[in-house]
């Protein structure tokens, strides 16, 4: 028998319970920004947006790599092309998502008259430079988790997705927040 769930629960515990603490963190950091974000509704609109497709992606691209792993077609070697490509396909797909979803929310704010305050070009660049250095890290976090799990003998099924979600939400309220800094916009 491949899978155990015992061994599934035994691997998956103690990461699982570490990134709920990470989680925990992510969650006392939009506190801090809370007063910020009231005057900015269309920024509280894409936090869930930012992080959730970024651990899509993420989670869809541990996935290609796990099931390349356990069936020989990627190696374990910074060089294999398979990764680069599948690597270069997620950042693309999630480039062009975050453009769409910036375009989509600027205008579900306007319609729902929520205060905007800030152009939709304006908005678009926050989103997307936000997005794309998030959906970097994610993608980069995604290979390196499914590499090392699988070198280690830990099935990259089970490590992948906790630690690209969760690294996802972190980074994304982070790189959030440092953008909207150095736009001016002020949260």
């Amino acid at each position: 028998m491949i899978y155990s769930w015992r061994k599934i629960v035994k691997h998956g515990i103690p990461l699982l319970t570490l990134t709920i603490f990470i989680e925990i963190f992510a969650g006392q950091l939009l506190l801090l920004k809370q007063e910020g974000l009231l005057w900015f509704p269309i920024f509280l609109i894409s936090i869930p947006v930012i992080n959730s497709v970024s651990g899509n992606i993420g989670s869809v691209l541990g996935a290609r790599l796990a099931s390349g792993l356990h069936v020989g077609y990627i190696s374990i070697n910074i060089k294999e092309k398979r990764m680069h490509d599948n690597l270069i396909i997620s950042i693309l797909m999630g480039v062009v998502t975050y453009v769409i979803l910036a375009i989509v929310i600027y205008f579900i704010a306007l319609f729902s008259n929520l205060r905007v305050g800030i152009g939709l070009f304006e908005f678009i660049t926050i989103l997307l430079s936000a997005g794309f250095l998030l959906i970097c890290v994610v993608s980069m976090t995604s290979v390196l988790t499914a590499f090392l799990s699988f070198k280690r003998g830990l099935d990259p099924d089970d490590m992948v997705a906790p630690v690209v979600t969760t690294i996802g939400d972190v980074m994304g309220i982070v790189f959030l927040f440092s953008i909207i800094s150095l736009f001016g916009v002020g949260i």
